[in-house]
């Protein structure tokens, strides 16, 4: 079956020996696949599959995770959407789910349709039976898997954290994942299922609502908002708010601070051709092209009128030749001269030859007969009306009917030309007062305009009232409410006249003299009776038509004029104007949707869940454990760890510490920790335990699975990954009873309105003889998921015993079993089998730091002892801002908030440089090349100059217009980049701000770099462009547009001339390689992630890079192999700022968790051993403020 995909096929698949496990973590949003004991997934995609044809042969093919844009033109994807196996993280599609295995084999380097390796698949908590055993069933037929193993990755996730120190053994996992969230509580690292819970919101949801928000707010681009941009969006400027309420009036007063918050996405917009105006040469030349075509339509003009008059004077001479003959003929031999000419009498040919001259007249261009109009029309009506003035008596019969029908159409002729007469004068009389009008204005304006305005409210007014007194009548002093009784009360002013007029007709008893019919405005009688006069309105009367050309003239003269739209009724109002579309039309203006959609995790009722929120379903999970021990629940919530890809949204931590300390009590401890990486972690604890000793002894065969299936269904019961003490029959959504003795009376998915969350911590503490629940199941559960070390309960209270100890070693022993922890730089398995010819060189150690630990310090800036680990409070998570710099002088400035501080490797010593107060704010600090000077831009658009050692600014430069997000020193020049697209050249040895200003950028310039020549400057910008400048030109010398997101990332290589290397974001996650002497691309590499920053190593030919979601990690390259000498994780926000030690050994990098990590990844230029870590620094703690 074809695959399409662009994931290299792994090549060593034959080389790792049948008894290694294949670790899948199996979740709803992506596939992960790889070697047991290996710190990463060798093939990760989206666990999505697509199955379009072919648009020439036909041919239907299988896509498998994301597919590339450009094969839409080769297939039909309109008619087969994404599709994928779950259902509310439940496995339910197996022939989708047989697709992704057969493709993630496949990837493997899998050969033959049989798979002769162990398997752990995670799967979610409280799996059913029936998805388990199908899933079994699908690895052992369909590919002859050996052994199975089952897991909950969010258990994983927690264990594995807890080898680290980043959890206890006691505490809460929360893992808000794709499409539900789970929450586990861990006693003595033994995971209690029986106080799990479950909510059916997700990131699915959050992006659904964030697509809908976004296309009810901008219909026109809705083509725009595909799922795959709007998941970028989402996890890129999303955010968690830690007040709702708050947060949305603080947009909604518009203040600067929402403003800041606000972020604009513009779209593709191409400007309409502006026309240029002509020259004088065009103008002359089309005056005279122009002055040749007249001539020609004149000459053509002229020899049609000269044959028009011919033809005219002929037929003139013969109508005349034929009156002659007409005279000449007896009397009694006229009617048979007629028939022969087609005339009827002598009128009609003198009306024509009175036609024929006229025309003649006017083709010759002669002045009219002094015949009036009058005289026409009298001499006209004589001729149509002829019988009109005769006597009745001198008539026939057949001559009074027709004289019947000329009075009648004379009657309405003449009707026809006093309506046209009156109109003309009215028009007359409208152009006199218009003109009346334009005189007043030009005598004084703004009176006029003030009594336009004034005539405008005044008609107003009276429009109102007479609407208001048709529709509640005249006489009901306005107290005339919908609620009345009696028919009089609901009807209008027009109803109850029509009823009047009715009932005086019916007792109308014909006294007196009847003069009805007199007059004829006595006949609309009959329309006001009719009911089609209730809300019959015949057009717009003066007042209305008076009021729309008041309102006209007024757009006209006053932009600030808005007209009442209640008013606007009348039928002759203009039609407002199509204004041609601008840049800010396309641009999406991502304000309150930023906090607005993921707060549905903390309140599902938004999105139509009637269940509960984040914070409370650590209440719910509290609530089903037993109380024998009274510290129990300060012990859960002092070691929360939230793991799942939903827990990357900022403020998350805040915003659930606050909601759960509203349902504890006064003083309660409180801790939540977010996982190492909350989206990789589920893999690697499942990685780690699949490579103990103990995992064979947990899985079970398709004859184990065979035997279990023939017994009776309370022994399948094992088998099926409930909570003890649940049935199936208890998933059902029943609400809780006080009366229900049952250990999970509760619902497995709680809801608000059965939770009764109110009363939780005032509940009675349940007795021990009250306490229900499968022991054995649990301990059965915890020791198949994390070894038999685990699996007696009496072990539980004993020190925890494992392997983790070794986890941070740099050489594996490969004679014994491996550890479960052990790290491998390459991310793969380097203990081969004793049989392998050539086993592979093994890579450069590079040492992989301690993770950080808590710090008592909630704003300062704090080096804890021993760890490499500096907390930086406030250091802005921004990914076009650049606010870490290490000096030659071995000086580290960090800009966080409003201030700069200046940290010494060599002493420790914490100095505060400056603050900027609270109207601005650091944007980027970069030092000069001899460390002596640092250079500041701000929020507001200024480029600061101070001197590091004394703390003294020495000069303030403008020349942007909004903030400046990165600075480039070479020698003596700083170059600034801004969001206003221009970049400036600064000499400090010149009094004005700036000496030059280069333009070519479209959007915000965000990364900014000297060669190491001085000669060449490198820029990338938000418009997904790379430029080089010269150093003395104004335009760019390279236009580099490969990547597809915006080009922060720079770095020149050290190690050769005119290489030049460049990263993307998000869209576009590719490192490229530059010759700048050419303008070729060398070579690229598709990291995976959006690339944040690049340093080239000043010792060796490597470069380092940073990067964002979804790895949140820190990779070494070695050029020009591109191969991957090492991956280092620790951040567990995307690492958005890079800086490397004077020496070139040691680099710190900076994240949106608020931490800077050393790492010391390079070697010395004399050795290529590494440092050891704990030789970095001596270093005490240190505090600020």
């Amino acid at each position: 079956m074809p695959f399409i995909s662009k994931i290299n096929r792994q090549s060593d698949y034959n080389l790792f020996r049948s008894a290694t496990p294949l670790v899948i973590d199996n979740g709803a949003s992506y596939f992960r696949i790889g070697w047991a004991g290996e710190d990463d997934p060798r093939v990760i995609f989206r666990n999505i599959v697509q199955r379009p044809r072919h648009k020439t042969t036909g041919e239907t093919v299988t896509i498998v995770g994301d597919h590339d844009p450009a094969l839409l033109k080769y297939f039909d994807c309109t008619r087969s959407g994404p599709r994928s196996a779950f259902d509310s993280n439940v496995v339910y599609q197996f022939e989708i789910m047989e697709y992704i295995l057969d493709f993630g084999f496949d990837r493997m380097g899998a050969n033959g349709s049989e798979i002769d390796h162990p398997v752990l698949i995670t799967e979610c908590v409280c799996n059913p039976v029936q998805s388990r055993s199908k899933m079994g069933e699908l690895l052992f037929e369909t590919y002859g898997v050996p052994s199975i193993a089952f897991g909950v990755d969010a258990a994983f996730s927690y264990k594995y954290n807890q080898l680290q120190g980043i959890c206890d053994r006691d505490g809460l996992a929360m893992c808000p994942g794709f499409t539900t969230t789970h929450v586990i509580p861990f006693i003595d690292g033994e995971p209690m299922y029986k106080g799990c819970c479950r909510t059916n919101v997700g990131g699915y949801h959050v992006t659904n609502y964030l697509k809908q928000l976004l296309s009810l707010k901008y219909p026109y681009h809705m083509g725009r908002f595909t799922w795959e941009k709007v998941e970028d969006l989402k996890m890129e400027h999303c955010y968690i708010a830690q007040d709702y309420i708050s947060e949305a009036k603080l947009f909604q007063r518009g203040t600067k601070e929402a403003e800041e918050k606000t972020r604009l996405w513009q779209l593709p917009w191409v400007p309409p051709p502006t026309e240029e105006p002509p020259s004088e040469e065009e103008i002359a030349r089309k005056a005279a092209i122009k002055e040749k075509l007249g001539q020609r339509l004149r000459e053509m003009a002229e020899a049609k009128r000269s044959s028009k008059i011919n033809e005219l004077e002929n037929e003139l001479h013969g109508l005349e030749f034929l009156l002659n003959q007409l005279e000449q003929v007896a009397e009694s031999d006229i009617p048979s001269f007629l028939a022969e000419t087609g005339y009827v009498s002598r009128q009609e040919i003198e009306s024509a030859r009175n036609r024929t001259t006229q025309s003649l007249r006017k083709a010759k261009g002669e002045p009219k007969s002094e015949q009036t109009e009058t005289e026409k029309a009298d001499s006209s009506n004589n001729e149509k009306y002829s019988l009109v003035n005769v006597a009745d008596e001198m008539l026939t019969p057949e001559q009074l009917i027709e004289k019947k029908k000329q009075l009648s159409i004379k009657s309405m002729s003449e009707g026809r030309m006093r309506l046209k007469q009156k109109r003309q004068e009215a028009e007359l009389e409208r152009e006199r007062k218009q003109q009346l009008e334009e005189e007043k204005r030009l005598e004084n304006p703004e009176l006029y305009l003030e009594q336009l305005h004034a005539k405008y409210k005044d008609l107003s007014e009276k429009v109102d009232q007479r609407k208001r007194l048709k529709t509640n009548g005249g006489h009901t002093n306005g107290n005339n409410l919908s609620g009345g009784v009696g028919r009089g009360e609901r009807l209008n002013a027009a109803q109850r006249e029509r009823m009047r007029l009715l009932t005086t007709a019916a007792f109308d008893r014909g006294k007196g003299e009847d003069t009805f019919g007199a007059k004829d405005e006595d006949w609309q009688l009959y329309k006001l009776m009719s009911r089609d006069n209730d809300d019959d309105d015949e057009g717009p009367d003066e007042d209305d038509a008076e009021l729309a050309r008041i309102s006209s003239r007024l757009q006209d003269l006053d932009p600030t004029f808005v007209p009442k739209l209640e008013t606007s009724t009348s039928q002759t109002a203009e039609v407002p104007r199509a204004r041609p579309l601008t840049k800010e039309d396309f641009q999406i203006v991502f304000g309150v949707e930023r906090f607005r959609c993921p707060e549905i995790l903390f309140n599902p009722n938004w999105v139509a869940v009637d269940q509960v929120g984040l914070d409370e379903m650590a209440g719910v999970s509290m609530r089903r454990l037993s109380y024998k021990d009274e510290s129990l629940e300060s012990r859960l919530t002092s070691s929360i760890l939230l793991t799942g890809g939903s827990s990357l949204f900022p403020g998350i931590i805040e915003r659930l510490e606050a909601g759960i300390r509203m349902i504890r009590p006064c003083g309660s401890p409180i801790k939540i920790v977010r996982a190492l990486d909350p989206v990789m972690d589920a893999w690697r604890g499942a990685s780690a335990y699949a490579s103990g000793p103990q995992f064979h002894t947990q899985t079970f065969t398709k004859e184990a699975e065979a035997q279990v299936a023939m017994e009776s269904p309370q022994a399948m019961k094992s088998g099926l990954n409930l909570p003890a003490g649940m049935s199936g029959t208890s998933l059902r959504l029943d609400t809780i009873s006080k009366s229900s003795s049952s250990t999970c009376s509760d619902r497995f998915i709680p809801c608000r309105s059965s939770s009764r969350l109110h009363t939780f911590g005032l509940i009675e503490k349940p007795s021990p003889a009250k306490e229900g629940g499968n022991e054995a199941y649990s301990r059965l559960l915890k020791s198949e998921l994390f070894g038999s070390d685990f699996a007696s309960p009496s072990s539980s209270s004993s020190p925890m015993t494992s392997p983790s100890k070794n986890m941070l070693r740099f050489k594996t022993d490969h004679s014994g079993p491996s550890s479960p922890f052990s790290p491998s730089v390459l991310g793969h398995r380097t203990d081969f089998s004793s049989d392998s010819p050539t086993p592979p060189k093994p890579p450069r150690k590079v040492p992989k730091t301690p993770h950080k630990a808590s710090s008592p310090f909630s704003s300062s800036l704090a080096m804890h002892l021993k760890l490499p680990v500096l907390d930086a409070p406030s250091l802005q998570d921004d990914f076009y801002l650049n606010l870490v710099d290490w000096s030659s002088q071995n000086v580290l400035a960090v800009a966080l908030g409003t201030c700069v501080y200046l940290w010494s490797a060599s002493n420790s010593k914490v100095t505060k440089l400056c603050d900027l107060g609270p109207h601005d704010g650091v944007c980027s600090v970069q030092w000069t090349r001899e460390g002596s000077f640092i250079s500041i831009g701000t929020n507001l658009g200024q480029v600061q100059i101070w001197d590091g050692s004394r703390c003294k600014k020495v000069r303030t430069m403008g020349g942007h217009q909004t903030r400046t997000g990165v600075l480039a020193w070479n020698s003596r020049i700083l170059a600034s980049g801004s969001r206003d697209r221009n970049i400036l050249q600064h000499d400090m040895r010149v009094s004005s701000d700036f000496i030059g200003k280069l333009v070519g950028h479209k959007s915000e310039v965000c990364g900014l770099k000297w060669s190491c020549d001085d000669r060449e400057l490198a820029s990338g910008g938000n418009d997904n462009q790379l430029l080089v400048w010269n150093q003395h030109s104004q335009q760019p010398a390279l236009r580099l547009t490969e990547h597809t997101a915006a080009v922060k990332a720079i770095a020149w290589s050290p190690h050769q001339s005119g290489l030049l290397a460049s990263g993307g974001g998000t869209a576009d996650r590719c490192i490229r390689f530059w010759n700048t002497t050419n303008g070729h691309q060398l070579n690229f590499v598709d990291t995976g992630s959006q690339v944040c920053s690049l340093a080239w190593s000043k010792n060796v030919n490597e470069i380092v890079s940073t990067h964002g979601y979804s790895q949140n990690q820190i990779m070494v390259w070695k050029y020009p192999s591109l191969a991957k000498v090492a991956t280092l994780t620790g951040h567990s926000m995307r690492v958005l700022y890079l800086a490397m030690s004077p020496d070139g050994q040691t680099i710190v990098t900076g994240a949106g968790d608020e931490t800077l990590r050393f790492w010391n990844i390079f070697p010395s230029m004399k050795t290529s051993a590494p440092v050891k870590d704990t030789a970095l620094w001596s270093l005490g703690r240190t505090q600020i403020r």
